[in-house]
């Protein structure tokens, strides 16, 4: 890059190994910038000139890479109320000139100078983009202002050619004067408008726009049409073999038959899962390219899904067991010394068979009169018994308190995995049959119940940024043989959860829980006596009961063919 001071102008050399698209992207009285399309420049040539002591448009000229495109070059030129500069084209050389103030207003009242009738004149301004967004569209949306009276159409045109920076070619045919004030517009919508009221239209090839009479236009492109089909219609078709590697050739024929012209066919060859098309050259190519574009590796996702159960239980138990007897009578030396009644007896009435007498000593028959033990033994509990008796018998007291409390805690964690492809359905079981004997008109049949843990998932994978939705559907199931039918058979407990989520590669997310509590206390007393304060502990059986459970689904996918996939990081998609 290099600054060369001229008479005329102050012009901007950029010296190029090979050719380069050239644009303006952004102009104004202020700053140009230059856009260079396949260019790579070393950082050594990287650099700012200041230009400021020369007497010039041009007051500073920099070149840099683009961030954003590493295969393109930025060249910005600092102006002081320049004009809008011109680009030329010496082999690999490109010449920016900006025209001096008075050179380029004698120019432009050359070219734009209307004839002097009535005092009408032509009244332009400069381009009004702002800071432009940094792209190749730019300039499509460049925005005008004209304010015209009677200037012939192909001045209008070069007039919008030089702010939009395109070339336009007017042809010698197309003439007429144009009167309109447009106030920031697009320069394109600007240029459609002018010529749709005269009767034309254009056509753009690259950077250079052909202006004609629109039905001179339809024309061409009916006579294209018509070549295009002749072509077709003389042209041979040929055989050609497409082999896939990812997709399968049977699923993708589909979107290849639409394509086909009248003469040609496709056939697939499942053995090399492969494509076979016999088409023209134009045809052929479209469909080649469109399985390309279909043949890239499918997503692998490997899902798994984690079931975690927590039980706690606890209970507490406290029971009471006291008896007495008590006989006055002459077999026991203790007449009551009357006639009636001469003897007496007193004892606990709720003694029988089954009723526990650990740690009662010489005590077979403690005739208890509160009998509410707690069940203890090998495992359970613990119990404490006292006798107390006279010497010759006639009165006999037994006290027998027994305890027993329970406490356990399980944790169970279930973890079924499955790996399939996108868009695919995946299951995997594990469990077992019961076997459930139904009775019937027909008889007594036996059916069988499965109680599995299973995992069956749909997964998507995003193409942007590799996120994976999914459709899952958890179930553990299994026998619960403390809770039994009237025959004898097993209730099922069911533990499932179905849903549909997002989630990122390799997260892990709770897609479902369920958590339940159940409390107790129930008491088995003697009546009015179990409600004296402090005493009636000794008329009263207490028991208490903390039962947990929580159940909690985890899920997390991952991608394990992601190295293959053309995912964004969130540093790209920012």
């Amino acid at each position: 890059m290099d600054y060369i001071d001229r008479p005329d102008a102050g012009r901007v050399v950029l010296d190029l190994d090979g050719p380069a698209e050239a644009r303006i992207v952004a102009a104004s009285d202020k700053q140009a910038i230059l856009e260079l399309s396949g260019v790579l420049i070393p950082a050594k040539l990287e650099r700012s000139l200041d230009t400021r002591e020369f007497d010039s448009p041009v007051r500073g000229v920099a070149s840099y890479r683009d961030p954003r495109d590493p295969g393109s070059v930025r060249v910005v030129v600092d102006l002081s109320n320049g004009p809008p500069p011109s680009i030329n084209r010496v082999g690999t050389t490109l010449y920016v000139d900006f025209a001096r103030r008075e050179v380029a207003r004698a120019a432009k009242s050359a070219v734009y100078a209307p004839p002097v009738v009535g005092g009408y004149g032509v009244a332009t301004t400069p381009i009004t983009s702002q800071t432009v967004a940094q792209n190749r569209a730019t300039v499509h949306n460049q925005r005008i202002e004209i304010d015209i009276v009677g200037i012939d159409i192909g001045n209008v045109m070069r007039l919008i050619g030089q702010a939009s920076g395109v070339d336009i070619v007017v042809p010698d045919e197309v003439h007429g004067n144009v009167t309109l004030k447009l106030t920031n517009v697009p320069w394109r919508q600007a240029m459609e408008v002018i010529l749709q009221s005269k009767g034309l239209w254009y056509k753009q090839e690259g950077n250079i726009i052909r202006v004609a009479n629109r039905k001179d236009l339809d024309a061409e492109d009916q006579a294209e049409r018509e070549r295009q089909r002749a072509r077709l219609q003389e042209e041979r078709p040929e055989t050609e073999v497409f082999r896939l590697n990812y997709a399968n050739a049977a699923e993708v024929v589909r979107q290849v038959t639409p394509l086909l012209s009248p003469h040609g066919k496709s056939v697939i060859d499942n053995r090399t899962n492969s494509v076979v098309l016999t088409d023209v050259s134009g045809n052929r190519a479209a469909i080649i390219r469109l399985l390309r574009n279909l043949d890239s590796p499918t997503p692998q996702i490997q899902i798994e899904a984690r079931v975690v159960e927590a039980r706690s239980t606890w209970s507490r138990q406290l029971g009471v067991q006291w008896g007495f007897s008590a006989a006055a009578g002459a077999a026991g030396g203790n007449p009551t010394g009357l006639v009636f009644p001469s003897s007496v007896g007193v004892a606990g009435g709720t003694t029988d068979s089954t009723t526990p007498l650990g740690g009662l000593i010489n005590a077979p028959t403690p005739n208890f009169a509160v009998n509410l033990p707690v069940a203890t033994g090998t495992g359970a509990g613990g119990a404490i018994g006292l006798t107390l008796g006279s010497v010759g018998g006639n009165f006999n007291v037994a006290l027998r308190l027994s305890a027993a409390e329970t406490e356990g805690i399980v944790r169970i964690i279930s973890a079924p995995k499955v790996t399939v492809l996108n868009n695919r359905q995946a299951k995997i079981t594990q469990g077992v049959s019961i076997p459930i004997e139904v009775v019937s008109a027909a008889g007594a049949q036996t059916q069988f119940v499965p109680a599995d843990l299973s995992l069956q998932a749909t997964p998507h994978v995003s193409p942007r940024d590799c996120s994976v939705i999914m459709e899952v559907e958890v179930t553990k199931n299994e026998a619960d043989f403390t809770n039994t039918g009237a025959r004898g058979d097993p209730s099922l407990q069911r533990k499932e959860a179905k849903t549909v989520l997002l989630s990122a590669d390799g997260e892990t997310s709770v897609i479902g829980g369920i958590y339940t509590r159940n409390t107790g206390v129930s008491y088995a007393k003697v009546p009015w006596f179990a409600d004296i304060p402090i005493i009636g502990f000794f008329f009263r059986n207490r028991r208490e009961n903390d039962d947990r459970t929580e159940v909690l689904i985890f899920l997390t996918p991952r991608i394990t063919n992601k190295a293959s996939l053309p995912c964004e990081t969130a540093a790209e998609r920012k």
